[in-house]
């Protein structure tokens, strides 16, 4: 699912082969009520949505954290409510949330990310103890800076609010807590969703996965 034809299209295209017949759908996850509806007879959810705005606390504007809470926490939860049905009644299902280092770890200038991921955390394990009797388990995937859009728009962000040139940003704020310094590519959080998804994984509920490159070793 996603709201953006283009993004839709390309997801499209990557998903074909890997779990039968895709069935594409636009959804606005603001629309709450959409989104619990569209989560019926869903087998496996996967919560990635995500966006982000760097501001500092007294700066940022109430409706932009409202936003990043709907779409980041109160989304995911009404997914999860719309496909737990489903999966309770035929005794299997997989949720994967794609939380992040920032559900682990704060940064200073993303109160409502960070809130946001902190609470999908919490969502996740709820899920987990509950879904256990009926099959269905609940983990969260939580990345450090991955090569996406949504990180490569926020570097102008971050040299405003640290007072750096936007060359600098990478490895002087987005990679400084990390053991290692690069970006994590998209596949490689793809692989560990699958891996939740899977057989060998059963035993797994209610744990976060960082693929954080050490950064919460610290």
């Amino acid at each position: 699912m996603d709201r953006d034809a283009e993004g839709l299209q390309t997801l499209t295209g990557q998903a074909q082969g890997l779990a039968g017949t895709v069935e594409p759908r636009t959804l606005d996850l603001t629309d709450l009520d959409a989104a619990e509806q569209v989560a019926a007879g869903t087998d496996i959810l996967v919560n990635n949505a995500g966006l982000q705005l760097v501001r500092a606390i007294e700066e940022f504007p109430p409706d932009a954290f409202h936003t990043v809470l709907t779409v980041m926490l109160e989304a995911p939860f009404r997914l999860i409510r719309g496909a737990l049905p489903h999966m309770y009644g035929q005794g299997w299902g997989r949720i994967v949330n794609i939380s992040s280092v920032h559900g682990l770890r704060a940064s200073a200038y993303k109160s409502a990310y960070v809130a946001a991921k902190h609470g999908l955390e919490g969502l996740s394990k709820t899920a987990a103890l509950e879904g256990a009797e009926h099959g269905v388990t609940s983990n969260c995937v939580s990345p450090g800076y991955v090569r996406t859009p949504l990180v490569e728009r926020q570097i102008a962000d971050q040299a405003a609010a640290h007072g750096l040139p936007e060359e600098r940003v990478l490895a002087d704020v987005l990679l400084k807590d990390s053991a290692l310094k690069r970006l994590l590519e998209p596949h490689e959080v793809a692989e560990a969703v699958a891996y939740l998804c899977g057989p060998q994984a059963s035993f797994i509920t209610g744990i976060s996965l960082p693929l954080d490159g050490g950064w919460t070793a610290h």
